[in-house]
Formats: C-alpha cells, sequence, structure tokens
C-alpha cells in the first residue's frame, strides 16, 4: 500500500538521489542541501535528524524506485528466461533513468560501503541481497522449466550478471561509450547461450 508521503520531505529525498548518483552517500551535506533547496538547516533537520537518517533515507527511497521500476515491472514479463531478460533490461534502463543524474545509486553507495553507519549499510546490504535473490529465482524457474541445463550454478550466472552490470556503468557513464549497452546485451546473450549448454 503506498503511504503519501511529506512533499517537502519528498523533495528533499529527490534531489538527495541525484547528488547520491554522482557523488555518493558521503557527499551528502544537510548545510549544501539545505542552500540548495531554499531550505532552512532546521527545517531540513526537521525531516532528517542529521545525515544517517537523510542516508537511509535515499537507499530507501533509491529501493522504492528500484522495486517499481525493475523489479515489480520485470516480474510481470513472465517466467524464466523471459523474466530474467526483462529484469536484466530493466536493470540496464534504471541505471541511466533521467532521476539519475550520474548512474546507479547502489554502485556508488556500494563502493564506498565500508565507510557508512552501519544502519545505512545494512539497509544496503539487505536491499542488494534480495534483488541477487530476484535474479537467482529466475534463473531457478529457468532451470526447472528446462529452458537452462539442469546443472547451472544459478549463483555463479548472477555473479557474471553483476559483472555485466557493474561494466555497463563503467562504460556508460565513466568513458562515455555510446555502445556501452549495446556490448553489454552482446554479452548477456553470450551468457544465456552458455546457461543452456
Amino acid at each position: 500500500m503506498m503511504t503519501t508521503m511529506d512533499p517537502v520531505r519528498e523533495r528533499i529525498l529527490s534531489h538527495s538521489l541525484g547528488l547520491v548518483s554522482v557523488r555518493g552517500l558521503s557527499a551528502l551535506s544537510i548545510g549544501d542541501l539545505a542552500r540548495d533547496l531554499e531550505l532552512s538547516r532546521s527545517g531540513l533537520l526537521s525531516h532528517f535528524a542529521d545525515k544517517e537518517a537523510l542516508q537511509f533515507g535515499v537507499i530507501e527511497k533509491a529501493a522504492a524506485l528500484f522495486i517499481h521500476d525493475v523489479v515489480e515491472a520485470g516480474t510481470i514479463a513472465g517466467t524464466g528466461e523471459k523474466r530474467l531478460r526483462a529484469l536484466f533490461a530493466r536493470w540496464l534502463s534504471w541505471s541511466r533513468g533521467p532521476r539519475l543524474k550520474g548512474g546507479c545509486p547502489f554502485v556508488h553507495a556500494s563502493a564506498e560501503s565500508d565507510a557508512l553507519p552501519p544502519k545505512v549499510r545494512g539497509k544496503l546490504e539487505t536491499f542488494m541481497s534480495g534483488w541477487s535473490e530476484t535474479l537467482k529465482a529466475a534463473i531457478e524457474d529457468a532451470k526447472a522449466a528446462e529452458e537452462f541445463a539442469s546443472g547451472l550454478d544459478a549463483d555463479q550466472l548472477v555473479f557474471e550478471l553483476y559483472g555485466l552490470y557493474l561494466s555497463h556503468h563503467f562504460w556508460h557513464w565513466s568513458m562515455k561509450d555510446r555502445r556501452a549497452q549495446e556490448r553489454t546485451m552482446r554479452a548477456f546473450e553470450r551468457l544465456l547461450l552458455a546457461s543452456r549448454a
């Protein structure tokens, strides 16, 4: 069930998410945000008591958007290989979405996870584990439907899918390679082909 969110809180989170997608969670600053959004510092602190609460809120916001845009949309696409294809395609699209000015916030947050407060790191790890399980479930369904080889190591395939995603993120955002998506999908098709053997 969707809950009604305070519009000021929503504006803070949306702006913060855009910043995190460029610079990471550690770069968030209560003072800078207040200035960017033309809020008083105390006004911003009435929504987020401190930087840790803001970081936690941004991960929560990003996770909710990801579940809506990627997981739920991909899940209705079918089962097995068809679902895996939809999830992967939407995962790539997510990283280039208009609300993300510098790529996937989870990539940036994961890179700095050791420096994050335990509660924030725990939220990030829970989300990432859940996403891995979603991918793994689609792979196991494909195995059960005999679309993939019965002996396929689902955990290994999830590992390799993450590798493709991170490679795509690097080449698209850091190297500005216009063929990053095309190259990634070509590699994805080779992975699926190998999964059927």
